[in-house]
C-alpha cells in the first residue's frame, strides 16, 4: 500500500496536521493529502521525525481536541526496545495476535514505526469526536483487561500524532525506515460493529467549547446542570477533585493561574454566586468585585489537562485521571421535566428509574460502584411506548412514539420479538431514524415500558384492514390514521398494512384536487364521473348485504380515458400510482389487496391478457368478498384471513370480460350478473396534452377528499341509510331490476349515492340527474345482453355432439342389411367410424342419439353447465330416457350393454357424416 492511499483511508475531510520533531518543532496545516506527503518528505530529508495528526481539524489554528472535526480510525502504539513494554517487535506481534483472538476484533493494519508497531483499525466512514471518544475508551479499557501493553496515553487521544509511512525514525541519531508490514492490506470496519466489539461505555467526551457539538452532546448540555456543592461533597468523601480541595484549603498560597482554573469550575455551576467566593475569600488580596470580574472573563470550565499543567502530581494520583474531561462533570446532574411540562406535549411519565429531561430526552438514575446516585442519557430525543397491540401474524407488538426536533412526532410499531433482540431492535429503530450506539440500554428501557404497560393495560387489536372498524361506523382506518367523529387517532401498522401507509399521505391541496376532478363536469363525461363516484360509493357497501359489485370498462381503442378515470377515483383516498392494481400483479396479490382495502375502492387496470378462466374466478371471488384459504408459508397452519371485504371494484381492458369468459364457458350468465360492463367508443379529451396535464394534476394532488367524505357519513349515518334506500328503489324501478340483478343494483346505487354525498360536501359538482339517466341506460343494455345469453337445450346438445364429432358412432338403426359375411359397410356412414373414445351413438335414419353419461357430465363441468339441470331439460323438453343398449350394435365391435341417455334430435350439419 502507498502512503497516499493509506492517508486517504485514515483521514476524512478538513484540515490536516503535520508535525516535525528533532532539533526543532515544526507544525503545519494542509488542505490536501499530497501537501501532507510533500511536507513529511521534506522534514524527513532534513533529518526531522515526521508525524501526522490522526484527526482532521475544523481550522488551521491548532491541533487541540477542541479543534477536532472527525476521525476515521482507532489506533494503538506498541512500544518496543530496551526498557519498553516489549523487548522487540516479535514479542509485540505475538501479544497482539493473542489479543485479537481473545477479543474477536478483526485484523488491523500494521505499520513499522522503526522501533515499535503502530496499529490501525480503519473505519468505513468518518465519525465525530463525540462518537469516537467513548469507543476509543472502550478499546483502551479492553487493552488493559487483556493485558495488551499498548501506550495508554495514545489510544483515546484524538489530538495524537503518529509517524508518516515511507519516512524515517531519526531518534538517537539512527535512520530506521517507517513503512507497512506486508502489503498493508486490511478490511475496513463498520463503526457500530467496532463499538460493539470493544463494549463502548457511555463516558462523556472531553468538552469542546468552541465547536459545534453533536446532537447527543447538545441534548446533554441542554438538560445538564452542575453543582459546586456536590463536587465538594464528593471531594470530602474522597471521590472528588484533589485540585479543587487544594485550592480551597490553601487559598493564600495558590498561584493565580491555578486559582483561575478553580474559578472556571465554580463559575459554570448553578450555585456559582456562592462558589466563586467560597474558593477565593481566603486569599489575602481577595476582592468581591475583582473575583466576579475575573469569573465573567472565563469562557468555559477548564479541562483536567489545564489543572495538570499547574500540579501534575495531584492529577496523576486522582482516581478520575484519564476518565473524566473536567472536574465540573463531578457535579453534574440532569434537570428533570415536571409533569406539567410533559403533559403540554402529551408525553406520559416514564417508568422508574427512567425520567424525561427538562428539555426532552430519555435519562436513567443509576448507582455507581461507590453507591452514589448518578444519571445518564439513554437517547437525546423523546422516545416512549404508547400502547400494546396484538397482530395475528407477529403476535404482541408495541407502538412507540418519537419526537424529532424538525419532523415532529411519529409513531411506529415494533414486534415484541424484536424488543428482546438487540440486532432486530436496532434494525427497527434505525428504520425510523433512531441511531443509537448503546443498544443494551435502549433495549432495557423499552422492556421496562412493556412490563409497565402489561401490568396496567390491555393490548389492542392491530388493524389488518383499512375501512370501517365496526358495524356502528364510528371509526374508519385510512393508512396511519383512524378517523372518528371527534378526532383522528394513530393507527399502528400491522404486517399487511405497513407497506401501504405512505400511499395515504396527502399531497398537494384539496382545492387543486377539486378543480381537477371537476374537469369531468361536462357533456359526455358521465362514465368518468361514474368511476369517480365508485370511489365515494365503495365505503357505502357496508350498508348493504352484498360484499362487492364491479364495473368493467372496455374499448378496443386506447386513449379513451379508462385509466385516467381510475386515477381520478383512487386520488380521493391516496396516491393513485400505489393504489391501482395492474396486469403485472398476480391474481393472489389482487385478492390480498382486496382484503386489505376492505371498504376502499379497488381499481384493476388492463385485464386484456387475463385468461377466461381467471376472469371467471375473479368475478366470483371478487364479489364473494373473501380470499381463498391458504396455508401459512412459515408453519403448517391456515393463513389468517380478514373480514369479508365490502367494496366497489372497477376493471379495464380492451375486450369484454364476459366475452372472454364465454370462450371457456358456454353460458357465463352468472358472471355477467356480477359484473356490469360498459363499452367506451370514443375519446373525450381533446388533446393528449390535456390528458397529460389532467393526470399530472391528480398525481400531485390527492388524499384530501376521503377524510372529509368519511366524516360526513359518520355525522349523518341515518340520513345516509335513507338516501341509499331511496336511490336503490328508484334505480330498480327505472331499470326493471330483480333479485338476480342485485350486484348491478347495489353498484349503481352506492355510486350515485356517493356522488350525492360528495356533492353535499362540496367535493364535486356533477349533474346527478344526467348521471342517473346514463346509469339506467347502462343497466338496461346489460339486461338485454344477459337475456340474449339464454341457450336452448337443443343448442347445448348440438354443441356437445359437434365438439365430439369424431368420437360419435354414426350408423343406421336397421341391421337386416348386413351380409352373411358380416359386412357392415351398408350400415355405417362412410368416413364416420369413431376415431377415439366412444361418447355417443347416433342413428341417422331415426334421428336418435344415445349419450354416454360420464363424458357428457365431464363436458358439462368444463363448460360450467349444470349437468343435472341439463339432463332434466332433455327429459322434459325432448322426452329423453335412461336405457341400456350396446353402443357398438351393427359393427364388428362387441361392447357390452351400457347405460345411456336416449334422445330424439336432429343434429345440425348432420350431412357432414355422409348421410344418404
Amino acid at each position: 500500500m502507498e502512503t497516499k492511499e493509506f492517508l486517504k483511508r485514515v483521514l476524512g475531510d478538513g484540515y490536516y496536521s503535520v508535525l516535525g520533531l528533532g532539533d526543532r518543532q515544526v507544525q503545519t496545516f494542509h488542505t490536501s493529502i499530497d501537501s501532507v506527503i510533500e511536507q513529511a518528505r521534506e522534514l524527513d530529508r532534513q533529518g526531522q521525525n515526521a508525524y501526522f495528526g490522526l484527526s482532521t481539524f475544523e481550522t488551521d489554528k491548532d491541533r487541540k481536541v477542541t479543534n477536532v472535526k472527525s476521525l476515521s480510525s482507532f489506533y494503538l502504539d506498541l512500544d518496543c526496545g530496551v526498557g519498553k513494554e516489549y523487548e522487540n517487535q516479535n514479542e509485540a506481534f505475538k501479544d497482539l495476535k493473542r489479543f485479537l483472538k481473545e477479543t474477536g476484533i478483526p485484523r488491523p493494519m500494521l505499520i513499522n514505526s522503526g522501533n515499535g508497531i503502530h496499529v490501525y483499525w480503519v473505519l468505513k466512514e468518518s465519525v465525530s469526536y463525540e462518537e469516537w471518544y467513548p469507543v476509543a475508551l472502550g478499546l483502551k479499557s479492553m487493552c488493559t483487561q487483556h493485558n495488551l501493553l499498548a501506550d495508554s496515553s495514545v489510544t483515546a487521544d484524538a489530538a495524537r500524532v503518529l509517524r508518516v509511512p515511507e519516512t524515517h525514525n531519526h531518534k538517537r541519531g539512527e535512520k530506521k525506515p517507517v513503512g507497512f508490514f506486508g502489503t498493508g492490506e486490511f478490511r475496513e470496519i463498520d463503526f457500530i460493529e467496532f463499538a460493539s466489539l470493544v463494549g463502548a461505555s457511555s463516558t462523556t467526551p472531553p468538552m469542546k467549547v468552541d465547536n459545534e457539538e453533536s446532537a447527543f452532546v447538545e441534548a446533554m448540555k441542554a438538560n445538564s446542570e452542575y453543582s459546586f456543592k456536590n463536587i465538594l461533597a464528593k471531594t470530602v468523601q474522597g471521590n472528588g477533585c484533589e485540585q479543587l480541595k487544594n485550592i480551597i484549603e490553601n487559598q493564600q498560597d495558590i498561584s493565580e493561574p491555578l486559582w483561575r482554573a478553580g474559578l472556571s469550575i465554580a463559575t459554570f455551576c448553578n450555585d456559582s454566586e456562592r462558589a466563586v467566593h467560597k474558593m477565593s475569600q481566603g486569599h489575602p488580596e481577595y476582592s468581591k468585585r475583582l473575583t466576579e470580574d475575573k469569573a465573567k472573563l472565563i469562557k468555559g470550565p477548564y479541562l483536567c489537562s489545564s489543572f495538570a499543567e499547574q500540579n501534575i502530581e495531584l492529577c496523576t494520583n486522582c482516581r478520575h485521571w484519564n476518565e473524566i474531561s473536567s472536574p465540573i462533570v463531578l457535579g453534574k446532574s440532569i434537570k428533570r421535566a415536571t409533569s406539567e411540562q410533559s403533559e403540554v406535549k402529551g408525553i406520559p411519565k416514564y417508568p422508574k428509574p427512567y425520567f424525561r429531561g427538562e428539555n426532552g430526552g430519555v435519562y436513567v438514575d443509576f448507582k455507581t460502584a461507590d453507591g452514589e446516585m448518578e444519571q445518564k442519557m439513554i437517547y437525546q430525543n423523546d422516545l416512549y411506548v404508547v400502547k400494546r397491540v396484538m397482530d395475528v401474524e407477529v403476535g404482541e407488538a408495541i407502538v412507540m412514539r418519537l419526537h424529532l426536533p424538525q419532523d415532529g412526532a411519529r409513531e411506529f410499531t415494533v414486534p415484541l420479538t424484536a424488543v428482546t433482540s438487540k440486532e432486530e431492535l436496532r434494525k427497527h429503530l434505525s428504520m425510523q431514524g433512531i441511531a443509537v450506539l448503546r443498544m443494551d440500554e435502549i433495549m432495557a428501557y423499552t422492556t421496562t415500558w412493556v412490563t409497565q404497560l402489561q401490568a396496567k393495560s390491555v393490548a389492542e387489536q392491530a388493524r389488518r384492514q383499512f375501512g370501517w372498524v365496526d358495524d356502528d361506523f364510528e371509526g374508519f382506518v385510512l393508512g396511519s390514521e383512524e378517523i372518528t367523529p371527534k378526532e383522528v387517532k394513530f393507527n399502528p401498522p400491522s404486517t399487511p398494512t405497513a407497506s401501504l401507509f405512505p400511499s395515504f399521505e396527502p399531497r398537494g391541496t384539496l382545492e387543486d384536487w377539486k378543480d381537477t376532478v371537476n374537469f369531468y363536469n361536462r357533456e359526455s363525461f358521465e362514465l368518468h364521473q361514474f368511476v369517480v363516484g365508485t370511489s365515494f360509493g365503495s365505503p357505502l357497501m357496508s350498508f348493504s348485504p352484498v360484499n362487492c359489485a364491479a364495473l368493467h370498462i372496455y374499448s378496443k381503442e386506447s386513449g379513451v380515458g379508462k385509466t385516467t378515470a381510475m386515477i381520478a377515483g383512487a386520488s380521493v383516498w391516496g396516491n393513485p400510482e400505489d393504489l391501482i392494481m395492474h396486469e403485472r400483479d398476480t391474481y393472489n396479490t389482487k385478492m390480498n389487496r382486496g382484503e386489505i382495502y376492505h371498504n376502499l375502492p379497488m381499481y384493476m387496470d388492463e385485464l386484456t391478457n387475463t385468461s377466461g378462466k381467471e376472469l371467471s374466478n375473479l368475478a366470483y371471488q371478487l364479489t364473494g368478498g373473501k380470499q381463498r384459504g391458504r396455508m401459512s408459508a412459515s408453519s403448517n397452519v391456515e393463513r389468517h384471513r380478514g373480514e369479508a371485504w365490502k367494496l366497489l371494484a372497477v376493471t379495464t381492458g380492451n375486450t369484454s370480460m364476459v366475452e372472454r369468459i364465454s370462450i371457456i364457458k358456454a353460458m357465463p350468465k352468472a358472471e355477467a350478473q356480477r359484473i356490469l360492463e360498459c363499452r367506451v367508443s370514443k375519446m373525450h379529451f381533446e388533446t393528449k396534452e390535456e390528458t397529460d396535464i389532467f393526470s399530472s394534476c391528480l398525481q400531485n394532488n390527492y388524499g384530501h377528499a376521503g377524510k372529509i367524505y368519511i366524516r360526513h357519513i359518520m355525522e349523518n349515518k341515518e340520513e345516509v341509510k335513507k338516501i341509499i334506500k331511496q336511490v336503490q328503489e328508484k334505480v330498480d324501478l327505472k331499470a326493471g331490476l330483480t333479485a338476480e340483478n342485485r350486484f348491478w343494483s347495489i353498484l349503481v346505487t352506492c355510486t350515485l349515492t356517493g356522488i350525492i354525498l360528495a356533492k353535499r360536501c362540496g367535493l364535486v359538482n356533477y349533474d346527478t340527474k344526467k348521471l342517473f339517466n346514463w346509469a339506467i341506460d347502462r343497466l338496461k343494455e346489460n339486461k338485454r345482453q344477459v337475456e340474449d345469453m339464454s341457450v336452448s337445450v337443443e343448442e347445448t346438445l348440438n354443441d356437445f355432439i359437434h365438439e365430439h364429432w369424431s368420437n360419435v358412432l354414426w350408423i343406421k338403426s336397421t341391421d337386416d342389411l348386413r351380409t352373411q359375411e358380416g359386412d357392415v359397410t351398408s350400415l355405417i356412414i362412410p368416413e364416420a367410424l369413431p376415431r377415439g373414445k366412444l361418447v355417443a351413438r347416433y342413428e341417422t335414419d331415426l334421428k336418435r342419439a344415445y349419450l354416454v353419461p360420464k363424458p357428457l357430465k365431464a363436458w358439462c363441468g368444463e363448460q360450467q353447465i349444470n349437468y343435472n339441470a341439463f339432463v332434466g331439460d332433455l327429459k322434459s323438453k325432448l322426452n329423453a330416457k335412461r336405457i341400456k343398449i350396446r353402443l357398438s350394435k351393427g359393427t364388428h365391435m362387441n361392447l357390452p350393454p351400457t347405460d345411456v341417455i336416449s334422445v330424439d334430435c336432429l343434429i345440425d350439419n348432420e350431412t357432414k357424416a355422409g348421410d344418404t
